[in-house]
Order: C-alpha cells, then sequence, then structure tokens
C-alpha cells in the first residue's frame, strides 16, 4: 500500500502558498518555455504563439471552473426545492479558485483557441493611462491546429505538475480499495476530506483506510505519457499527430478511471446516464480524435503541411 503524501502551505510573511498553486503555476511556466523552444527550433511565429497561449491559459482557467461548477456543483448556482427554483451562489461562477476541472479546462482552452482563430482584442477607447480592449474580427482567419500540436506535444511534461497538486492535496479521492491493491493509497481517515495536522513541511503517512488517489494514478499515467512524446520531439510527425494521440490515450484511460470515483455519499461525483461528466467528455475527444485522424492522414496523403501557414515572417519583412 502506498503511504499517504502530505505537503503543508508554504508562508510567505502573511500570504499562504498553496502546494497545488504552486505545482499549477509550475507546470504553466515550463510548459510554456518548452514550447517556445520547440516553436523556435521550427522556425514559427512566436508573437503569433504567445497571443495563442494567452487566449488559450484564460480561456482554459475560466472554462476549468465555470464547467467544474455547472455539472459538478449545480446546486451551488442554483437549486428546485418544494418545486420552486432559487439562486444560492452564482456569483460562484467567478470564483475562480474553488475548484478546476481538467475536462472544463481542456473544453474552456478549446474556446478560447477557437475565439483566437476568429478574433483578436484591440483598443477600444483611452481613459487617461488606461486602454479598454475589445475583441475585432480578424481580416485573416488564423489557423489552429499547428500551434494545438506543438502545444500537446508538450503538455503531458506540464500536466505531470498539474497532478502533482492533485496527488499532495488528495482532490480526487476515490473509492475504497483492498489493503493489497495495487497502488492503493494508506489514508489516514475514513473521510477523505480530512487531513491530518502537518508537523512538517512533507510528511508521508500510512493510514489504516486503503483508498484509490484517483490524482495520483493519473499522475503515474502522464509521466509514462510525457516521456514517451518526448521521445519523438526530435522527429518530424505529420501536423495534428500529437492532437490525435492525446485524444487517443487520454479518452480511454480517464474513461476507465472515473469508475473507480467515490459512487455514495457527499464526495460522490454526479452522474448523467449513468456516467460522469468527464466519461462523457472522453466520448466525445476519443471521436473527436478519430476524426481528426482522418483529416491528418489526408494532409500529409497531399504532401500538405498545416505548420508552413504560422512560419514566422522572414527578417526584415
Amino acid at each position: 500500500m502506498l503511504p499517504y503524501i502530505h505537503v503543508s502551505d508554504i508562508q510567505l510573511g502573511p500570504v499562504p502558498l498553496h502546494p497545488f498553486g504552486l505545482l499549477v503555476a509550475t507546470g504553466v511556466l515550463i510548459g510554456t518555455a518548452l514550447a517556445t523552444r520547440r516553436a523556435r527550433q521550427r522556425g514559427l511565429d512566436l508573437d503569433k504563439l504567445n497571443s495563442f497561449i494567452t487566449w488559450m491559459l484564460v480561456a482554459g482557467f475560466m472554462g476549468g471552473h465555470m464547467l467544474d461548477e455547472i455539472f459538478y456543483h449545480p446546486t451551488e448556482i442554483a437549486r428546485i426545492e418544494n418545486g420552486h427554483f432559487e439562486w444560492v451562489r452564482p456569483w460562484s461562477l467567478f470564483l475562480l479558485w474553488e475548484g478546476l476541472s481538467s475536462f472544463g479546462g481542456f473544453i474552456g482552452g478549446l474556446i478560447g483557441v477557437l475565439l483566437w482563430k476568429f478574433y483578436e482584442l484591440k483598443p477600444k477607447l483611452n481613459v487617461g493611462p488606461i486602454s479598454i480592449v475589445w475583441f475585432t474580427r480578424r481580416k485573416d482567419v488564423q489557423p489552429v491546429l499547428p500551434f494545438c500540436d506543438l502545444i500537446l506535444s508538450v503538455f503531458p511534461v506540464a500536466w505531470i505538475f498539474g497532478r502533482g497538486g492533485c496527488s499532495v492535496v488528495h482532490d480526487h479521492p476515490g473509492a475504497r480499495a483492498a489493503a493489497d491493491a495495487f497502488f492503493a493509497v494508506g489514508y489516514p481517515f475514513q473521510d477523505p476530506n480530512l487531513h491530518p495536522p502537518v508537523k512538517t513541511f512533507i510528511e508521508l503517512l500510512h493510514g489504516d483506510y486503503p483508498r484509490y488517489d484517483l490524482g495520483l494514478l493519473e499522475w503515474m499515467f502522464t509521466v509514462v505519457l510525457a516521456a514517451a512524446f518526448a521521445l519523438t520531439w526530435h522527429r518530424k510527425l505529420p501536423t495534428g499527430a500529437y492532437v490525435v494521440a492525446v485524444a487517443f490515450a487520454y479518452a480511454p484511460v480517464r474513461f476507465a478511471m472515473d469508475y473507480l470515483r467515490i459512487v455514495d455519499g457527499r464526495n460522490a461525483d454526479p452522474r448523467y446516464a449513468g456516467l460522469t461528466p468527464a466519461q462523457w467528455s472522453c466520448i466525445g475527444l476519443f471521436l473527436f480524435g478519430a476524426w481528426l485522424l482522418t483529416k491528418v492522414r489526408a494532409m500529409h496523403l497531399r504532401g500538405v503541411d498545416p505548420m508552413d501557414a504560422v512560419l514566422a515572417p522572414p527578417q526584415g519583412a
């Protein structure tokens, strides 16, 4: 049975730094650095890449929280009691620090990418030193597949830190397991929401309540996927290959893993027609991967490389 890892907050003066936030921020920085490095090596337009990443991250974090609230915690927003509809905390949709969903983040990021494809932000009004910007339709629609492929080629490396954050704060407790179950974690309390007081910065506890830790399981899978992707970075793969690979690798693993989620009690995830929101998303992701595979194969057979559309302009042009 694996030990229960418990990491305390880092106190920076009056400000507590949470391990989850620190690891997520580290993942974003490392992922951005790797994507920029690979883009520079391939001669891509870095200005467009930075703009693409900004839209993707902002929309991704917003979608990650908003869709988490809507599908996993709908009663936090509104509820129907005694036949009457009433709002509870609709503003919780905008409290981005209260929780994130991975698939919500993926969907939000996709929405940001599609907005970036057709729109850009331009100053509309200057109020003193402050410029108010707004969406403006692009004259030239931007291709998104090349940048999506570039980002997903390094995404598993960044995701290691994100899921590492989930592993140390244990925000995805799974179902109870046998003590000799493969990768079972020895939780210190029967209630997975309880955490022991921390005596040192990092503690390895051996509790008496074996349970699957889904954040840890996905972290292990991500390490393998990241290593496999890193071994291909020196090769010139068809544009879109990494997007297809992520869809085919992640969707079935996450779909199966969600069957280990808690089904009863306050920690249970909601089910829609017997499946979690993530499992429905996995079905959509797998079908999208199959559709994109046909497109990538067709472009490759025609000798078309969408990456050519995002090459950096010649110097002096």
